[in-house]
């Protein structure tokens, strides 16, 4: 029983990814982002904007923070 919840909470995650030229939140397997940023892709490095295009999977709230700070300071 514990490995399988263990299982089930690692299943679960986010993506940071583009939508409509923006950095974006999506939701596991969403096709519609759950939070919009005002950070342009264009407006980032070349390797940042082609990892987002992408998808980065997000798998811990720390991570979530990190890369959303870097991304959007």
């Amino acid at each position: 029983m514990k490995k399988r919840l263990l299982s089930s909470l690692l299943a679960l995650y986010v993506v940071i990814g583009v939508w409509k030229g923006y950095v974006a939140l999506f939701d596991q397997g969403a096709a519609e982002p759950k939070q919009i940023f005002p950070c342009p892709v264009e407006a980032l490095p070349e390797a940042d904007q082609n990892a987002l295009k992408n998808g980065i999977i997000v798998r811990n709230q720390r991570d979530l923070q990190q890369l959303l700070e870097d991304y959007l300071s």
